[in-house]
């Protein structure tokens, strides 16, 4: 039987050998930065804006790369095995890990990318609690997302549902997280200012991890 490692090992290998899902986010953020450049030239950007910004950027890069989830495994055939060598604990934890490292690895790229190209704007003045408040977010997309992803993998519009179905979960995620950001860039010390959305993404991280640990199995056999 696969352990929860093992799938996320394998996950990681096929990864490394496509590219698939780093390649289509870092794309898709390099291409919304440049469209955000040619747009706004010249002009000085608020907190409010570019926290804005980040996380709509995040939100649509994680519906392009979590997507393929257990999509890629519909597709290559190999979903039968893993439910005959995998019990549904071991596939969900080893997605939902895989899931997150790949949605840190998008949001620690937005980051850069908009220290970057958005230098004169973009002045984190908390770094701790920027920093948390960033992965408290990519845990929370990751988590919706695999549970989406597995409800969705044997649909025939695979590609236009996991947006569809994860704005409305998503929604009191994107509005804490989008200012959560706005303080960390406005305030020097944010965990206060930003305790209230710090709390909501906390809650809002366990419950899906949760729920989705435990609807998971009958989803993923059914």
């Amino acid at each position: 039987m696969f352990s929860w490692q093992g799938v996320l090992r394998k996950d990681l290998r096929v990864e490394f050998r496509t590219r698939y899902g780093v390649s289509a986010v870092i794309m898709f953020l390099l291409i919304t930065v440049a469209v955000i450049l040619y747009s706004t030239p010249g002009e000085q950007l608020k907190p409010s804006i570019l926290s804005a910004l980040i996380w709509i950027a995040l939100f649509f890069g994680a519906m392009t790369g979590l997507s393929r989830s257990f999509v890629s495994e519909e597709e290559r055939g190999t979903a039968l095995l893993l439910r005959l060598y995998a019990d549904g604990e071991s596939v969900f934890l080893g997605k939902l890990v895989y899931n997150v490292l790949l949605m840190l690895a998008l949001a620690i790229s937005a980051v850069l990318f908009f220290e970057f190209f958005f230098t004169r704007d973009f002045h984190v003045r908390d770094w701790p609690a920027f920093l948390i408040q960033l992965g408290l977010g990519a845990i929370g997309i990751a988590a919706v997302s695999t549970i989406l992803s597995a409800l969705i993998s044997r649909a025939s519009q695979k590609g236009a549902l996991l947006p569809i179905l994860a704005l409305p979960v998503l929604m009191p995620l994107v509005i804490a997280t989008t200012d959560a950001t706005r303080i960390t860039l406005e305030v020097a010390n944010a965990f206060t200012s930003a305790q209230g959305d710090l709390l909501i993404l906390v809650s809002f991280d366990i419950a899906m991890i949760l729920v989705s640990y435990v609807l998971f199995d009958v989803i993923w056999r059914d």
